[in-house]
């Protein structure tokens, strides 16, 4: 049976054998970093290692193969500089995402604005925008049927940083966040929530929630 602390001590003990004073941060992300994982969940773990090379990666991908559960292992692994100068309009929602287990991430990232918030903001709406559009034109119903749920999943994190920006405030989960929404932000976090439990639902009704908030958060935010 699958024991995430065990998990954990076994991966930085490795880690730290393996790379000494080189390893320098170590932190869970995910869904076991919100306390919202299932059976099948990913183990979502970042790694950054000073001066990370091709051998480096080998090297990680060999320690999580021999702690086992590599089928559920994921997350990100990066060199300090290449973090160092990290695009800053990501670095709230990392900061906000990610747990500390070796190291503190705020010592390894770039400083960021609220400007940089809303403009992270932005380029998910409109990347998550431009998923929709393609994929009900150019995919088959069927494989929008099995995407959607995951889709929602995008929304929910940029509703997160929405939420972040209006109060001040960074809601980790779902559950957490719905409490303190209101109208079309709502009515999507309870969609997405409603979908990861559910395989059957009302495809063309799921798609217009998601669809139509989209377009009227790009045209206000």
């Amino acid at each position: 049976m699958f024991g995430l602390e065990k998990y954990l001590n076994d991966l930085l003990r490795l880690l730290q054998d393996k790379f000494c004073k080189r390893l320098l941060y170590v932190g869970l992300q995910g869904s076991y970093f919100r306390n919202e994982a299932k059976e099948n969940s990913d183990i979502d773990i970042m790694v950054i290692i000073d001066k990370m090379t091709v051998h480096d990666l080998d090297d990680y991908k060999n320690i999580l193969i021999s702690i086992g559960y590599f089928e559920k292992s994921c997350g990100f692994i990066c060199g300090k500089s290449e973090m160092a100068n990290w695009n800053p309009l990501e670095v709230c929602q990392l900061l906000h995402t990610t747990k500390d287990l070796y190291g503190k991430l705020a010592d390894f990232v770039p400083t960021y604005t609220v400007e940089d918030e809303k403009n992270f903001i932005k380029l998910s709406l409109g990347n998550l925008f431009h998923e929709l559009c393609h994929r009900y034109i150019h995919s088959d119903r069927e494989k929008n049927i099995v995407r959607l749920p995951l889709t929602y999943k995008s929304a929910f994190f940029i509703i997160q940083n929405m939420y972040y920006i209006d109060s001040g405030i960074f809601m980790t989960t779902k559950r957490e966040l719905i409490k303190h929404l209101k109208n079309n932000d709502k009515e999507v976090m309870e969609m997405a929530i409603k979908l990861k439990d559910n395989k059957e639902y009302d495809f063309k009704y799921a798609f217009d929630v998601l669809f139509t908030w989209c377009q009227n958060a790009i045209i206000t935010i």
